[in-house]
């Protein structure tokens, strides 16, 4: 690096969320003396769960001791150890509290949102918005989530509206103005779960809300209840090997379990039962069934909506949400936005509601976007937008392994490993599954750019693109693991290796979990496995418990992990003792 209007860092991590922070903590865990940056857009830590972030009845979808690190608990609700509850200043105090401790804000940069990344001799060149700063980094890790860059839809002739209109990320902020009685009518748009939780919201606070889904998407999602029966935690029964072989993964497919689920006949019946069970369980917990708005919140899938999680999978953790949806001051309308004036939005069946402010759950814009398309592509991560097929996508052509060769056979070994997704659902609209709409991420264990490893160039690694129901110890494991292999203390193996694992999970990932596999690494149920596959490759053991049986049934919590980095740094200097003897 020769810029000499440039700082100069050893690592760069883009993000201070869960897989930021982490990220810089083992970081320098293995390299103290690292001159080491976090560059964050937001003000506070946190990510999607920052301080700007937080409004009242925001929670997480899971229960305390589901939700941390393995070697940091999460301290109960006002000391309160019968409140179970996550809720979103728990997270944010308890990451602001582990920057703290682990020294990481005052190498934290906020407040600056990364326009360019660029490789360069010796690493990556940083620019940012609205500063003449420069940043090159030796290493670079990109945490940035999928939930910092909002989607906001343009609308002919929005500039004539005179009632606020703001994405769901700004909550927060625009929480006082929402409380104000001279807001009444609130238009919510979109179906993601941030809908589902800006709805209730809003009704909580007495206003009438107009739910507008449009009519040509993946349409509602599916939505578990709290607890299976009223008695058994539903994220904890995911959280079980038991789930790992009800949920078909092609991370999974050796030993007695797999083959008696997923190969025989009275398996695949039995795992299609279980299924069936609860996603009635879901929808009678849901009311779909008592003939009123709520029946036009059913997702639109023929079977098994909690299994294949077209539309996306949400978790229901307040007990009066069903109840509050269910109240007369909520209108579902099933159309699509035309125009915004005045104090009106228009629809385009034409129908016109009159309203005080609009909430759009919209999505999630490129949190990509500092990367060019041919950078893109040369790191393996799929263009943005809509397009079946696109520049990156053609581009990845030139570049690396012969993909179309490695996914026409990925392919085939799906489908004969996992005979139960061979027949999909049927689904309102079938054109999203049209399989070259996907969104196809060329990273070996969801991570590493196989176009650049087959070059021996260690320079980059991505990371969260994995979507499971325990985000920090996942973001724990495979951050460490991405250091190790930055830092050149992974073997990889052949090129060869490393696309046919790629052209798997892309293919899995697109029948297991439909529309949403499409778009994303989803991997909703299957973080165990991917745990399994990470810890193999660090010579660790994942199977933690005490026998046989507790293996199978009991939940895993972070807690089962704590001590794994304590468990390689032994390793290795066992090794590296064995080699000098």
């Amino acid at each position: 690096m020769e810029s000499s209007k440039a700082q100069q860092v050893d690592v760069a991590i883009i993000g201070a969320g869960w897989y930021g922070l982490v990220a810089a903590r083992n970081y320098l865990r293995l390299r103290p003396a690292a001159n080491l940056l976090i560059i964050d857009s937001d003000s506070t830590v946190g990510g999607v769960w920052s301080k700007d972030r937080l409004y009242p009845n925001l929670v997480a979808q899971v229960r305390l001791g589901l939700f941390n690190y393995s070697d940091t608990a999460m301290p109960p609700k006002d000391s309160n150890h019968k409140d179970s509850s996550v809720t979103g200043k728990m997270i944010y105090n308890y990451l602001q509290k582990y920057a703290e401790d682990h020294d990481l804000l005052r190498r934290t940069r906020f407040n600056t949102f990364v326009e360019s990344a660029k490789q360069c001799p010796g690493g990556w060149r940083l620019a940012f918005r609205d500063s003449g700063d420069i940043v090159e980094a030796e290493k670079l890790l990109v945490a940035t989530g999928v939930t910092s860059v909002m989607h906001m839809p343009k609308f002919e002739d929005e500039d004539d509206a005179s009632i606020p209109i703001i994405h769901s990320r700004d909550l927060g902020t625009s929480f006082k103005a929402l409380e104000n009685e001279v807001v009444q009518r609130v238009v919510v748009v979109g179906a993601a779960k941030s809908a589902y939780d800006t709805v209730y919201l809003l009704l909580g606070m007495g206003k009438k809300v107009t739910w507008v889904i449009r009519s040509g998407g993946a349409g509602p999602l599916a939505i578990l209840p709290f607890k299976v029966l009223n008695m058994l935690n539903t994220i904890a029964v995911a959280s079980t090997r038991l789930m790992t072989h009800l949920s078909p993964s092609i991370l999974n497919t050796q030993g007695p379990l797999y083959w008696l689920f997923q190969r025989t006949p009275l398996g695949r019946w039995c795992t299609g039962r279980f299924w069936d069970f609860l996603d009635y369980v879901s929808g009678v917990h849901a009311g779909y069934g008592m003939g009123d708005h709520v029946s036009m919140l059913t997702p639109e899938i023929d079977r098994q909506s909690v299994f294949w999680a077209h539309s996306g999978l949400g978790v229901v953790t307040l007990p009066d949400f069903w109840a509050t949806l269910h109240g007369p001051n909520l209108t579902i309308i099933r159309d699509e936005i035309r125009t915004i004036k005045e104090r009106a939005v228009y629809l385009k069946s034409g129908s016109i509601l009159e309203t005080d402010y609009a909430v759009m759950c919209t999505g999630w814009g490129d949190h990509f976007g500092m990367f060019d398309d041919h950078h893109k592509a040369k790191i393996g991560l799929p263009a943005y937008g809509e397009d079946i097929y696109s520049f990156s996508d053609n581009l990845e052509k030139t570049l690396g392994p012969d993909w179309e060769r490695y996914d026409a056979v990925a392919e085939k070994l799906v489908r004969e490993k996992l005979p139960f997704l061979a027949t999909s659902p049927n689904v309102k609209q079938p054109s999203l599954l049209d399989p070259r709409r996907q969104k196809k991420w060329r990273l070996y264990r969801r991570v590493i750019p196989v176009t650049l490893a087959e070059k021996g160039d260690r320079s980059i690694a991505i990371l969260g693109q994995i979507h499971t129901v325990q985000t920090p110890l996942v973001s724990e494991v495979q951050s460490f693991w991405a250091i190790l292999y930055l830092l050149g203390e992974i073997d990889l193996p052949d090129v060869d290796s490393m696309a046919t694992e790629v052209a798997l999970w892309n293919a899995w990932t697109r029948k297991r979990y439909l529309n949403q596999g499409q778009k994303f690494p989803y991997s909703l149920y299957d973080f165990l496995p991917y745990i399994d596959s990470l810890f193999g490759d660090l010579g660790l053991e994942s199977r933690r418990k005490s026998n046989p049986i507790a293996e199978i049934f009991s939940p895993y919590h972070p807690h089962d992990f704590n001590g794994f980095v304590d468990e390689y740094l032994a390793k290795r200097e066992a090794m590296q003792t064995d080699s000098k003897v």
